[in-house]
């Protein structure tokens, strides 16, 4: 039994580790689409979900659209028993207004499509949030400040890369996540 664990042991120390230099690009099989009638058509109807609930007014419309899904979006890397009453206390507005309104921004925002190894690829709004923001173009600086202050994109720029909110909904139409951070 220990010769096999060994074997295996030296094989996954043997392998190589990817390079951590100017040659690996994190970034470059990231696709990014304004093109929302181009989306499969189970992330459509989430995202269309999402943006009719954002409609309402009321955060708690979010909350069937959690429910009808084996799990619930991540909304914080705290894992908070209440997805909906933590998205409600980001602000003031016992409603959840602000937050709503954030949501329906980022879903209306161009999308970044995310390959995955399992071939259930992700869809990221805003495709902001798995791009280079150091090779931005002048066009997509501006996308970024439709968002956050230039003071918020300078430290995200110091940081080296996105950690405000994003929308991650998989190919399959399950919503992933609502979460910010990094």
């Amino acid at each position: 039994m220990r010769r096999p664990a060994l074997l295996l042991m030296l094989t996954v120390l043997a392998a190589p580790v990817q390079a951590q230099d100017e040659a690996f690009d994190p970034y470059a099989n990231v696709a990014i689409s304004d093109d929302f009638s181009a989306l499969p058509k189970p992330v459509k109807a989430m995202r269309d979900k999402l943006i009719a609930a954002t409609r309402t007014g009321d955060i708690e419309s979010l909350r069937p659209i959690m429910e009808a899904q084996e799990f619930p979006p991540t909304v914080s890397y705290g894992g908070p028993d209440d997805p909906v009453a933590y998205l409600r206390e980001q602000n003031d507005d016992p409603a959840g207004r602000p937050t709503l309104a954030l949501l329906r921004n980022l879903l209306e925002m161009p999308y970044a499509i995310l390959p995955s190894e399992d071939g259930n690829d992700s869809y990221v709004w805003p495709y902001l949030a798995v791009v280079d923001l150091a090779a931005l173009t002048p066009e997509q600086t501006v996308d970024a400040y439709r968002l956050v202050t230039e003071a918020e994109f300078d430290d995200m720029g110091a940081f080296g890369g996105w950690f405000w909110w994003r929308v991650y909904i998989a190919e399959d139409g399950e919503w992933t996540a609502f979460v910010a951070g990094d």
